[in-house]
């Protein structure tokens, strides 16, 4: 998996501090897509079972969930909004 190196190549990216059940910020995602491609790349932090793990997926519709390949959760990563 190739690292960003310059942000203009890219349609999205983002690196989140992640919730777990109890509302703790103990988990955190950086995700991104190159511009031109369908697939996300990401890199993350399960905030229930704190896992480290990085992959690949095509999103459908937003919002964007990842799942943990080792608690098998589902993990929203939430539009950033005006709060």
């Amino acid at each position: 998996m190739k690292l960003p190196v310059d942000i203009k190549d890219f349609a999205y990216i983002t690196s989140r501090k992640l919730p777990n059940e109890q509302g703790e910020k103990s988990g955190a995602v950086f995700m991104w897509r190159r511009k031109g491609e369908e697939e996300f790349n990401y890199k993350l932090k399960c905030p229930h079972c704190g896992e480290e793990q990085e992959s690949s997926v095509v999103f459908k519709k937003r919002p964007y969930r990842v799942k943990c390949s080792n608690c098998d959760k589902s993990i929203m990563v939430e539009k950033l909004g005006k709060k």
